[in-house]
């Protein structure tokens, strides 16, 4: 058996490197070629040569190096066109820590970026992660992008994943289109299970009651089960209140001070105070039976020890939605906006064969080429000895191994179809009031309560 010291790093490595790179901003192109896309049809650059140079306006949270490079590339294609990133920050980060900038930042960002929205201005183009999509949508303040999909000959939806634009719509209509995604798994650790004599179906959807069996069976052995050492309480309540959004925050209608809301709080404290899962990260991960960590990129995705497996991530419902995922990088178009053909023409070119193909895109392409290229070339680095990795040897998988895991890889994409978001202002508010349950200060009752109001307070804004 594989000693597993070192990967905790790597999840530790993985997630400093998913915490800066969801600040920014990302994307691709879906178009044809450059002869097949010039071929009858005018760009804006052609059409306006002689006319004033229009600008687009993009808010995001952060300007990453996807973004600046895009930006660069764009612009020399499109001579009449011009790019205007906004970033907002809360702070210039000195004397305050990593994460209380970000939560600052983001704050800022959700607050900034809504009011001038809803007010009828904004930018042209808005990065929708944190965002609240749903009221957004609601309040018709986006862009139905399928019309101007209709309307684009020389947009090949055929190269984008169809399930994951599918399950990224609002009713019937998509008003925010994911350029890179991630999603959401769990690793098992085939040898402790088998030394157990415990069976998980990998292939079957299963809930965080049915993993609570199964840690309890560990744990009667003797063994330390699902140390979900990149796992906190505050996230494992975000996974509550994300797969059962529809029913807590549907329609504007905040449903928090109810039995359904008040047994998650109680099956998740129990969880922890049963010992059956910890906080924190462990010192040692081979001690951990099952474990939450998503795929946030092919090299990643594909350098899990050979002794592990991928499985279905718990959920609250543990009924069969497909496989969960997160948009990385999601762009919505102003509704108000006076520029839509240029912004629409800036969103197609993120989604292009080669800007997907950017190694500064972070997360799984939207473009199927781009993301099978990219898992190939981490293949062809194992087989040649030149993946450059900073662990030792034999915790990588082989060459045989990993075309087996980018079969799988490809196999959970296919089957990608439970998009995960919510309301990151909503999840903050219940996360504050959780505090107090969790350390024993009030009951669920009470906790339930003060919830409702702050989120049907913060709902009729």
């Amino acid at each position: 058996m594989i000693h597993l010291k070192k990967l905790s790093f790597i999840v530790m490595l993985s997630m400093v490197l998913l915490l800066s790179a969801c600040s920014g901003n990302g994307g691709g192109n879906l178009t044809k070629d450059g002869k097949e896309n010039g071929a009858g049809q005018e760009s804006p650059g052609q059409k306006q040569a002689e006319g004033k140079q229009k600008t687009v306006a993009v808010s995001v949270l952060r300007i990453d190096r996807f973004l600046e490079n895009a930006v660069r590339v764009f612009e020399e294609k499109y001579a009449d066109i011009r790019i205007e990133l906004k970033e907002y920050k809360a702070s210039d980060g000195t004397g305050t820590s990593g994460m209380a900038m970000e939560a600052a930042d983001i704050e800022k960002y959700v607050q900034s970026v809504t009011t001038q929205v809803i007010s009828g201005k904004g930018s042209d183009l808005i990065l929708m992660n944190n965002l609240p999509q749903d009221k957004f949508v609601a309040k018709k303040l986006l862009v139905n992008l399928y019309d101007l999909i209709d309307k684009d000959s020389s947009f090949d939806q055929d190269a984008l994943y169809p399930n994951i634009l599918k399950a990224s719509q609002d009713g019937d209509g998509l008003y925010v289109m994911p350029l890179a995604f991630s999603l959401e798994t769990a690793q098992g650790n085939t040898e402790l299970l088998k030394q157990a004599n415990i069976s998980v179906d990998k292939n079957s959807p299963w809930s965080w009651s049915q993993f609570k069996d199964v840690a309890i069976k560990m744990k009667q052995q003797g063994e330390r089960e699902g140390y979900y050492y990149n796992l906190i309480m505050s996230p494992l309540l975000h996974d509550y209140i994300e797969d059962n959004y529809a029913e807590l925050v549907g329609q504007g209608k905040p449903n928090f001070d109810s039995d359904l809301f008040r047994n998650m709080m109680k099956e998740i404290k129990s969880i922890y105070d049963e010992g059956l899962l910890s906080e924190g990260f462990a010192s040692d991960a081979g001690e951990a039976v099952v474990q939450i960590v998503g795929i946030f990129s092919p090299r990643g995705a594909l350098m899990m020890p050979s002794n592990f497996e991928y499985y279905q991530k718990p959920s609250a419902r543990g009924n069969k939605e497909g496989v969960p995922f997160k948009s990385m990088y999601s762009l919505g178009m102003n509704s108000k906006s006076d520029v839509q053909p240029e912004a629409w023409e800036f969103m197609k070119f993120l989604l292009s064969d080669d800007m997907q193909a950017s190694p500064d895109l972070f997360g799984l392409a939207m473009n199927k080429d781009a993301t099978d290229k990219k898992l190939n070339e981490v293949l062809q680095q194992i087989e040649n000895g030149t993946l450059e990795f900073p662990f030792p040897e034999d915790t990588l998988p082989d060459g045989e191994m990993t075309k087996q895991r980018i079969s799988e890889i490809q196999k959970l994409i296919s089957e990608a179809g439970a998009r995960k978001s919510s309301d990151i202002k909503v999840l903050t508010i219940a996360t504050e009031e959780f505090e107090s349950y969790k350390n024993g200060q009030k009951s669920a009752e009470e906790v339930s309560k003060l919830i409702q109001n702050r989120v049907t307070t913060y709902l009729n804004e």
